[in-house]
């Protein structure tokens, strides 16, 4: 049997996603470290570090190579060559990965992490697959301002579940922390463009929102929003100010596809699954 070919972002933007999860799954290979580290083939082709206790997101990427099939896909259909992306809760750095191969040496990623021990890893995760040129890295909480201090709590085994903290949590944490912020409009305004911005906070959407302000009426980014309703003390007002800006909502659904949806229907349809909102720029083709 032939050995299988390394696949690009570009490779992944090309299938639907039944075949992005099998093609993943027949190239994924899983290698421990040692102290708790796992390094995995993911994407069918980038390597990438992982934690063995980390039960939310490592154990299933080490098995099926892939997380969130249908976003993968998404982001590999519509990232193109050259574009400014940024990758806001960066965790380990799986989308920084598909990203970075996507824009290609011509674009620029800017991924950032407030977790310290998860932005060590992603350091090492790009510079390991060469992308030091391409991704910039930030280790700070996206919020309305640079410049502060938060604290940030980490549950025990969810490490992406990270969120700010501003009083004390009795559940059990493997890290509570004081981490520096920086706002988006700070880190874009050497940019002449951003493209595309993924947003995936774990209830801090508002504030990073709030901390883009500039960045959204100068260069109208897609923004792509992790978005639960129950989370947030006044959502209508969130999605008012990003429809006045880019006149209706996407969702990205299971098959990977764009989708319109109804303002109402996000508002009044409140579950604890969170939605993946797209909010469409002038550069996304759909």
């Amino acid at each position: 049997m032939p050995a299988l070919h390394y696949l690009s972002a570009a490779d992944l933007g090309a299938m639907s996603r039944q075949q992005v999860e099998g093609e993943i799954q027949a190239r994924v290979q899983t290698a421990y470290l040692g102290d708790g580290l796992v390094l995995a083939r993911v994407l069918g082709g980038p390597k990438m570090l992982l934690r063995a206790s980390d039960r939310g997101f490592s154990r299933h990427v080490m098995l099926d190579g892939y997380w969130e099939s249908w976003l993968t896909v998404f982001c590999a259909r519509f990232l193109q060559p050259g574009m400014i992306a940024f990758d806001v809760g960066a965790n380990l750095g799986y989308y920084t990965l598909l990203f970075a191969n996507r824009v290609g040496p011509a674009g620029r990623i800017v991924a950032i992490e407030p977790n310290p021990q998860t932005f060590a890893l992603l350091a090492e995760t790009v510079s390991l697959n060469g992308y030091d040129g391409t991704v910039s890295l930030v280790s700070a909480a996206a919020t309305a301002r640079s410049g502060d201090q938060v604290e940030l709590f980490v549950p025990l085994g969810e490490p992406k579940n990270a969120t700010i903290a501003f009083s004390a949590n009795d559940r059990p944490s493997e890290l509570n922390t004081s981490v520096p912020t920086a706002s988006i409009d700070d880190l874009a305004g050497s940019l002449d463009r951003v493209d595309f911005v993924k947003i995936d906070v774990e209830g801090a959407e508002p504030e990073v929102l709030r901390g883009m302000t500039a960045t959204i009426e100068r260069h109208r980014p897609t923004i792509l929003l992790e978005f639960n309703a129950s989370r947030y003390g006044d959502p209508a007002s969130i999605l008012d100010r990003l429809v006045s800006v880019y006149g209706q909502i996407g969702e990205i659904d299971f098959e990977g596809a764009y989708r319109l949806i109804g303002q109402q229907e996000i508002l009044t349809e409140r579950t604890r699954e969170d939605r993946l909102l797209c909010f469409a720029g002038s550069g996304l083709k759909l």
